[in-house]
């Protein structure tokens, strides 16, 4: 449609030209024609006029002047467009007047414009559509007269224009009919190849096939333009596959971008938004159907000690085979979500029956502790899991979770590896937690901790220094135990604040205590693989050595394994620095790893303690006792100092001095005590020893 309006505009912009070019050739024409026939009729006028002066010099003022007057005046009768003549005296007084052949008679009006046009220049004039010539009779010297001669100017004009125009309007509209069919047959030839570009497309739009082309035709830039439209379709074909790669790249990438927001990338899992989000909507509408659900929260036991003792690689392949037996153990619609790190939820529907769910707990708790074959590697490991029941009579779904987390921690500590429903009266021990943690920063602000000294000895009781071990006593909460608070501070990021606290202390303690009472042997100070991590403790700890003037080597600072090993990089730069002020290093609870043997050589390690658990097996079997020997024949190689914690018979005692551990603590000499009693334990000693000395002396 818009080649066809284009044509028609083109045609009729053409044939408005060319009727203009013929109306100003025309006009033109006619104007040269009253030009020309205006120079005609005055040159014929003044010729006639000249004439007839000349031949009234001879009448005018003669006797018989009437009679030759009118026979010269005659002579106009052929002249048919003369209106008519007169002849005028000096004086203006009418001689003669005549009148043309094509005027009938003349009014008094005329006979008035003629004395008036006597009045005028001699020569030719142009008056109301009249040529008007005025000519003097004699000498102009010696003037007898004038003649006026009126002749029609304007119709004799009009009617050799009007037949001018007759005779060439006709050739000339024929002649525009002519190069117009010609410039049509032109025009349409060179503009049909535009309506087909206009059809194609119209059709490329309707059929959006981008691999259409349409036949070169045309001449010119026509020719051009079609070329140009089929590199343009090529274009925008090669474009729009691009763009359909581009469009389904978005696509996929867009239900990614879902999947990753909704499940779990490494079990395949709902995650735990997705799934709190589908739990909500189901326990809303469980009433109204009569629904009933239960849900399960599945903590692994021990799943970081897989992770220390195979590495983050096997652990993660672990996790993705608990989830798939979950899914394949879970009723095929309960929906099985990973909550986070190694704990799984599990919404179970419409099983009223306990005994049911009991047998499904035990089913899942037993097929858990089924051994995985992960990369070669045999791999075993336990879970334990809190249910919660009745689910839809929960109004908040946090409340739910947190009812079966608590299960879930009550079947951990009742043994591992087991399942437990959750009771209210398991709340007061989840709230005896929480108010363990509130407490912490009011104790430390309030000082209700308190530092207790366990001594450390030779096999002959010699003291060789002591562990600074905390204790609380609470205002609200009673006596908290360390094996209760600690964990519940390392959980809630205070445990930092608690090793501050006795970094402080102790340093205090040394600089007005054990210092001017003559006590220099070392006080070690434990540290929580959470401190490890704080890189603005060891500003605390040079801080702390510069306040209370701390000589070097007088604290000796302790690590578990565990913390250790789970932090090897961070703790080996931490160290390094703490060692650089003279603090020796102590690695705790030594043999209880998975990992100790690979990585003992690659830690800055000046003290090795054996863990009480070995301790405790000495005299046993030959086996306790010989694997005991290997940690002190070993420590002995690497030229560490070896520790015995735990010792608490003259059995240890014995069996550990005579291969040669060098410091004993436990039981069998001491108990933590406070401050004043640790005085006056090496004050007992001391005074025990000085009749000895005596008498060697």
């Amino acid at each position: 449609m818009l080649i066809n309006s284009l044509r028609t505009a083109i045609m009729l912009l053409s044939l408005l030209f060319m009727s203009g070019i013929a109306w100003s050739v025309l006009s033109l024409a006619l104007m040269e024609h009253r030009q020309l026939y205006a120079g005609y009729a005055e040159g014929d006028l003044d010729a006639l006029t000249d004439n007839l002066a000349a031949g009234l010099v001879a009448v005018v003022n003669q006797p018989d002047e009437f009679f030759q007057l009118k026979t010269l005046m005659l002579k106009l009768d052929p002249y048919e467009h003369v209106k008519g003549a007169a002849v005028f005296n000096t004086n203006g007084q009418l001689i003669d007047f005549y009148i043309g052949s094509s005027q009938q008679q003349v009014s008094d009006e005329q006979r008035i414009q003629f004395r008036n046009w006597q009045l005028l220049e001699p020569g030719l004039h142009h008056k109301d559509g009249n040529l008007i010539a005025v000519k003097l009779i004699g000498d102009p010297a010696f003037p007898l007269g004038f003649l006026v001669v009126v002749n029609d100017f304007q119709g004799p004009l009009d009617a050799s224009t009007n037949s001018l125009l007759s005779s060439t309007l006709p050739t000339a509209l024929i002649a525009i009919l002519i190069l117009m069919m010609v410039f049509a047959f032109f025009g349409n030839r060179w503009l049909t190849p535009l309506t087909h570009l206009s059809a194609f497309a119209r059709r490329v739009q309707r059929s959006r096939d981008y691999s259409l082309t349409i036949p070169v035709s045309g001449h010119y830039e026509v020719s051009e333009l079609t070329q140009d439209i089929n590199n343009m379709m090529d274009v925008i074909r090669r474009e729009s596959e691009i763009n359909l790669d581009y469009v389904n790249l978005l696509e996929k990438r867009r239900e990614e971008m879902e999947y990753l927001a909704n499940y779990d990338s490494l079990t395949g899992l709902m995650n735990r938004k997705f799934f709190i989000g589908m739990m909500d909507d189901l326990l809303r509408s469980a009433k109204d159907e009569g629904k009933q659900y239960d849900l399960m929260f599945v903590g692994l036991d021990g799943f970081k000690g897989v992770n220390d003792s195979f590495g983050h690689e096997i652990g993660d392949m672990l996790l993705a085979g608990v989830a798939g037996r979950l899914i394949t153990q879970a009723p095929a619609n309960a929906l099985v979500s990973r909550h986070g790190g190694d704990e799984f939820l599990i919404l179970l529907e419409g099983i009223e029956d306990k005994a049911r769910l009991d047998a499904l707990a035990g089913s899942m708790v037993s097929g858990l502790a089924q051994k995985f074959t992960i990369s070669s590697w045999e791999v075993r490991i336990t879970a334990s899991i809190g249910i919660a029941r009745h689910c839809e009579n929960y109004g908040d779904v946090r409340e739910l979770i947190r009812d079966a987390d608590i299960a879930m921690f009550d079947a951990k500590r009742d043994g591992k590896s087991r399942f437990s429903f959750f009771e209210p009266q398991m709340m007061a021990h989840h709230q005896r937690r929480i108010d363990i943690a509130n407490a912490i920063s009011h104790a430390l602000n309030d000082n209700e901790f308190s530092i207790h000294y366990q001594p450390k000895v030779a096999p002959d009781g010699t003291p060789l220094g002591a562990e600074a071990l905390i204790r609380w006593h609470s205002s609200t909460l009673g006596f908290v135990s360390p094996a209760e608070f600690i964990p519940i501070a390392e959980q809630s990021g205070k445990v930092t604040n608690i090793t501050q606290w006795v970094i402080q202390h102790v340093c205090e303690d040394i600089r007005d205590v054990f210092l001017p009472m003559g006590i220099d042997t070392p006080i070690s100070i434990n540290l929580s693989a959470a401190d490890l991590k704080k890189y603005h403790l060891v500003g605390v700890i040079k801080g702390a050595f510069r306040k209370y003037q701390i000589p070097a080597g007088m604290i000796e600072f302790e690590v578990t394994e565990h913390s250790y090993l789970d932090n090897l990089e961070i703790a080996n730069k931490f160290f390094a620095e703490i060692t650089a002020l003279g603090c020796p290093v102590a690695l705790d609870d030594f043999g209880t790893g998975y990992s100790s043997l690979s990585y003992l050589t690659k830690i800055p390690i000046d003290v090795l303690k054996i863990d009480k658990q070995f301790v405790d097996n000495i005299g046993t079997s030959e086996r306790d006792d010989a694997l005991v020997l290997t940690i002190i024949e070993m420590a002995k190689r690497l030229g560490m100092v070896l520790c015995a914690e735990g010792v608490e018979s003259e059995q240890q005692l014995t069996f550990l001095g005579h291969h040669g551990c060098q410091i004993i603590q436990g039981y069998y000499f001491a108990k933590p005590m406070i401050c004043q009693e640790y005085i006056e334990f090496i004050q007992a000693h001391n005074a025990s020893d000085c009749p000895q000395a005596a008498a060697e002396a």
